[in-house]
């Protein structure tokens, strides 16, 4: 299958190579659209719940093509899909430079009205066709090759981890292309944790004991970096496979140099070490929040909330605690639970 650029025509073999071309697009960036093109003169307030057809319908040439491609992308038409992706990518780029009026409250809401119909798109068109839709999408945008991340990012990081989940519960870790989970383990490198797409990267921890995608050394990598996104993607992992998770725990928790760190919290700095052991804190009880899955997740009940944790495991966290020395606060009888007080002790 081809792929032909809109702009210029020419084709191209792979999606990648469509996108990297480096075609210039029909308005050039610096050019700043004006208020005569149709655009609101004021932009909308924060938390603005601007919906896609007032968008649509207040900003017309910011939003470009998307309008007339939407419908078919939503159904998983891959075809809109990656005009969609494409076009949508361009707008939110132009948005993010300032070559629209609205700045970040226009971003925003560009953002989340496209979010999840787009993001639904690409799962129906992989549930259909197949991982290879997705693996495409994430080698297109990949935010290694262009040292930044993708501003549909997030869209494509929601349809990965949907699969990935799917995958991981009807097939095996290894059916799970390692190149999903590059795209998901990167997104911590590239964006903060306000980012929208930040909660997308912890359907990461899905991917534990992958033969070829080693998801536990990537999480010691950012350990020190990323504490937020190593312990949710811990925990997740936890869930799918305990064994695994713990080899990567221990690995974490036993780290001199993350030994030495902390982790800031509003306003409270906590012991490294101690914030890991918050990840093994509701692996036995339902109030807290279980595994992760990606926003919008429609099968979200059918998740586990609660697992056995086998003695051995079990007994390895026990050693672990009394090793590190993060149960000197707790009582003489704790649980794994009690692990979630340790949020609350400041250094």
């Amino acid at each position: 299958m081809s792929y032909e650029c809109e702009d210029c025509g020419a084709s191209f073999e792979t999606l990648s190579r469509l996108r990297l071309h480096g075609c210039p697009p029909d308005q050039p960036a610096d050019t700043t659209v004006s208020d005569e093109d149709g655009l609101s003169e004021e932009p909308p307030s924060e938390g603005s719940s601007l919906d896609r057809q007032e968008l649509e319908r207040d900003y017309p040439a910011v939003v470009g093509d998307l309008p007339d491609i939407y419908d078919d992308a939503r159904e998983g038409n891959v075809s809109a899909l990656y005009r969609a992706i494409a076009e949508y990518e361009r707008v939110l780029s132009n948005v993010a430079r300032g070559d629209a009026p609205g700045g970040e409250d226009l971003l925003h809401d560009l953002r989340f009205a496209y979010y999840e119909p787009f993001a639904a798109g690409l799962d129906t068109a992989a549930q259909t066709a197949g991982w290879d839709v997705l693996v495409e999408f994430a080698t297109a945008y990949n935010p290694r090759e262009q040292d930044e991340f993708p501003e549909v990012g997030h869209v494509i990081a929601n349809a990965l981890g949907r699969s990935v989940i799917r995958t991981r519960r009807t097939d095996s870790v290894d059916a799970i292309p390692a190149d999903a989970l590059a795209f998901l383990g990167a997104i911590p490198e590239y964006v903060d944790e306000f980012h929208v797409a930040y909660e997308e990267s912890y359907t990461y921890g899905w991917g534990i004991g992958h033969s070829k995608h080693s998801v536990a050394d990537h999480l010691l990598a950012l350990a020190e970096a990323e504490p937020k996104f190593v312990k949710i993607t811990l925990n997740t992992a936890f869930y799918v496979d305990q064994h695994a998770a713990i080899d990567a725990f221990e690995t974490i928790v036993t780290d001199e140099d993350i030994a030495s760190g902390t982790r800031s919290t509003l306003g409270m700095e906590t012991d490294l070490t101690e914030f890991y052991f918050q990840a093994v804190a509701d692996l036995e009880t339902e109030e807290l929040l279980g595994p992760h899955a990606p926003p919008y997740w429609d099968e979200d009940d059918a998740l586990t909330r609660v697992i056995d944790v086998d003695t051995d495991v079990k007994q390895r966290i026990r050693e672990l605690a009394y090793e590190t020395g993060v149960t000197e606060s707790l009582s003489n009888d704790w649980t794994l639970q009690d692990f979630e007080q340790l949020r609350f002790r400041s250094l």
